[in-house]
């Protein structure tokens, strides 16, 4: 592998340089926006909202019970 002599080293090291100072400044622009969804979603979960979730079904569980306990009947005899 050839060696990268002084020349092409600066100017690697220069667009890398040109690349960080870019993202920074983008960052930069971006952050307000970042902080404002931030905001937005902490606000948004303070809101009371639609349970999403399934909850326990007392009556399934009640009757599921009720099933185990049940003892099962005799047959008759012939």
């Amino acid at each position: 592998m050839p060696d990268v002599n002084n020349q092409e080293a600066i100017e690697m090291m220069n667009r890398c340089k040109a690349e960080i100072v870019g993202l920074r400044r983008q960052v930069s622009d971006l952050q307000p926006k970042a902080d404002a969804y931030d905001n937005l979603a902490i606000v948004l979960g303070l809101l009371p909202r639609r349970s999403v979730g399934m909850g326990e079904d007392l009556v399934w569980t009640l009757d599921k019970r009720i099933r185990e306990l049940t003892p099962l009947p005799t047959p008759m005899p012939e």
